[in-house]
């Protein structure tokens, strides 16, 4: 059998011995290990098979949690036409990834639009409102302690934009009623993370124009507290052969971070405190673990890792990732196996500037 390097490690943060910040995981130890018995080698309740998340939706305007613990609420949703009303969350974070189609979001820092790749960061106690086209798909993490570091537009180092295009799925539409959100008058829901329903949520009557673009970080200059990023836009080398990832946003406790790893990662990965679940955006792979020999991962697909699983992942070209961590362990709040929809999806990118390593390995 074909031997394998190895390596384990601990939690982001600060290194054991000399206290300093580091950007990568707490490394514990290397190890040779044999390769077939690091593939589907492991059995146990806690494992959870591939899933797709998007075709858990059943119905537009839905909503879906996928993993809980006490800091994280982490789903999915699509947002079909205009919500009517705004909603601040006082007491946490959220984090926004576009999958699918487009969200105009209007808020107290002023209106972005994200497109499939794009990455926002909402700050708690900010009111918001979104607008989707008829194929919107979100990915969401609600987090209670709030985000310490995130990437900003200065440090992308390319421009790609992306189109994701679903097939075998729904034929939602935005109703005619539902093209243009409302005005005037407003109302606001406030929302905290100990609510446990709707009843808990406080209604506020709002006035649209000193509610939107009225509100900025300085007292006497405006600055945005918001932050939008192109999560695919970071790469300065190709990952996954001496290092993770750019790591573009942190909690003491959640960590996100993109890959765009060619061919086989160069060891397998056992993390002791992180859990972690990759959505696959562009390309296609294989993911080996010790639950499953061989997973193969198409865009919109969706695999979890628990706690100490060794893990790797093989390649193919135009591979696109965008991976989750968490410190604290997730409950699996859907049934794997339960899907509305079987789709599909085919992602269309179109470089507008490359980075400067892509552009070296094409002169080369």
């Amino acid at each position: 059998m074909a031997d394998v390097r190895e390596f384990m490690t601990g939690w982001f943060g600060e290194d054991r011995y000399s206290g300093k910040p580091i950007e990568k995981p707490q490394m514990a130890a290397w190890s040779m290990r044999q390769k077939d018995l690091l593939r589907g080698t492991a059995k146990g309740r806690r494992l959870v098979p591939k899933f797709r998340p998007f075709d858990m939706l059943a119905a537009p305007n839905q909503s879906l949690v996928m993993f809980t613990n006490e800091d994280q609420r982490i789903g999915v949703d699509s947002v079909v036409g205009c919500q009517t009303e705004f909603t601040r969350n006082i007491d946490f974070d959220l984090i926004l990834f576009q999958f699918a189609g487009e969200t105009t979001l209007e808020t107290e820092y002023g209106v972005y639009k994200m497109t499939p790749g794009d990455l926002m960061r909402i700050p708690e106690g900010t009111a918001h409102r979104a607008t989707g086209t008829a194929d919107c798909l979100r990915m969401f993490a609600k987090l209670h302690e709030p985000v310490q570091r995130m990437f900003d537009e200065a440090q992308q180092a390319s421009h790609t934009d992306f189109r994701v295009i679903r097939r075998g799925g729904p034929s939602w539409s935005v109703p005619p009623g539902a093209k243009e959100p409302p005005k005037g008058r407003v109302l606001e829901r406030m929302v905290t993370w100990r609510d446990t329903s709707p009843d808990d949520h406080t209604l506020v009557e709002r006035d649209y124009e000193v509610l939107v673009d009225a509100t900025s970080t300085k007292r006497d200059t405006k600055e945005s507290g918001i932050r939008k990023l192109r999560a695919f836009d970071f790469f300065t080398e190709v990952t996954g052969q001496r290092g993770p990832g750019p790591k573009l946003v942190e909690t003491p406790y959640f960590v996100v971070e993109v890959y765009n790893t060619t061919g086989e990662q160069f060891a397998f990965h056992r993390a002791l405190r992180s859990e972690e679940f990759g959505l696959q955006f562009r390309g296609n792979s294989t993911n080996m673990s010790e639950a499953e020999q061989a997973c193969r991962m198409t865009p919109g697909d969706l695999n979890l890792i628990r706690l100490g699983i060794a893990h790797s992942v093989i390649c193919e070209d135009n591979f696109l990732r965008i991976v989750w961590y968490s410190k604290i362990p997730w409950d699996v709040a859907v049934d794997a196996s339960k899907h509305a929809f079987n789709s599909t999806f085919d992602v269309e990118t179109q470089v507008i500037k490359p980075a400067a390593y892509a552009q070296k390995s094409a002169a080369e």
